[in-house]
């Protein structure tokens, strides 16, 4: 038996996998492979059925309940700022209107936007649209959602048009007065128990083996709490109820997820999944 894993290559996923992945791996005669995705689509590859372990996307694992179970409490917690979950704009978060650039790599921090704009700061009307890369930019929308390593590199960078960043984790905390959850490890239901005891296993180990990095990169991981405790449980309640009550999410007209082309010919309200 294969055990298929989701693999999101980002800097802060890397303190998951000392040991454990990306390379295939074997381990008391069970086999594991590794699968590079994002965030987005382990979440749809999840929905399939075709991957059996994964850190999965807190909005899509909400839905999965019936096929996969949360792996002990690791998963991608904040402490307070994400600082690789950004929102690029003309205007303060607060003031934000028209169209808005949203990273195809992202289910969470999409509904956590929609989320903060819609019931935080009560803004309405706003037009998403996906982009596969802030590379394909074209610098007219008057917001961008960047996460992962992009976000990262966009915030030393800049981005031209777009000079005030919102950090999102450090917004819902300042609301809720909690740490936000982006993802957390979750196993399908229907693996055997030794191999989601191995998996379990090997994750525990990595969080506690001795990491190569720069300083700057042990400060981004530090910002993370990779063992969840009881507020990042209750964050997680608050935020699934929350989301029960955003009009762009529950609307019919926001469960079709339109892309954002290059130039500025489609910007079309999109929901993501």
């Amino acid at each position: 038996m294969i055990t298929k894993v989701g693999f999101i290559p980002y800097l802060n996923m890397v303190p998951f996998h000392q040991g454990f992945g990306p390379a295939p791996l074997e381990v008391d005669g069970e086999r594991f492979e590794f699968i590079s995705m994002t965030p987005r689509v382990l979440g749809q590859e999840a929905q399939k059925g075709t991957v059996d372990a994964g850190a999965i996307s807190l909005v899509d694992l909400l839905q999965l309940s019936e096929t996969y179970e949360p792996l002990g409490a690791f998963g991608i917690g904040l402490k307070r700022r994400a600082l690789s979950v950004l929102l690029f704009s003309k205007k303060p978060i607060a003031e934000i209107k028209g169209t808005c650039a949203v990273t195809d790599e992202t289910s969470t921090s999409f509904r956590l936007l929609q989320t903060l704009l819609e019931l935080r700061y009560g803004r309405s009307g706003i037009k998403y649209g996906r982009i596969a890369s802030s590379m394909l930019f074209d610098g007219e929308s008057d917001a961008m959602l960047l996460i992962g390593d992009e976000a990262l590199k966009a915030a030393k960078e800049g981005v031209k048009g777009l000079p005030i960043i919102t950090d999102l984790g450090e917004e819902w905390n300042s609301w809720q007065g909690l740490p936000f959850v982006f993802a957390r490890w979750a196993v399908k239901k229907s693996l055997p128990h030794h191999v989601k005891a191995i998996i379990s296993k090997r994750i525990q180990n990595s969080l506690y083996s001795n990491k190569s990095g720069t300083s700057d990169q042990f400060d981004y991981w530090q910002g993370f709490a990779y063992k969840l405790t009881p507020y990042h449980e209750k964050s997680i309640a608050k935020f699934a109820a929350l989301l029960e009550k955003v009009p762009s999410v529950r609307s019919p007209e926001g469960r079709t997820v339109l892309p954002m082309a290059i130039a500025t010919t489609v910007k079309k309200e999109c929901e993501g999944v």
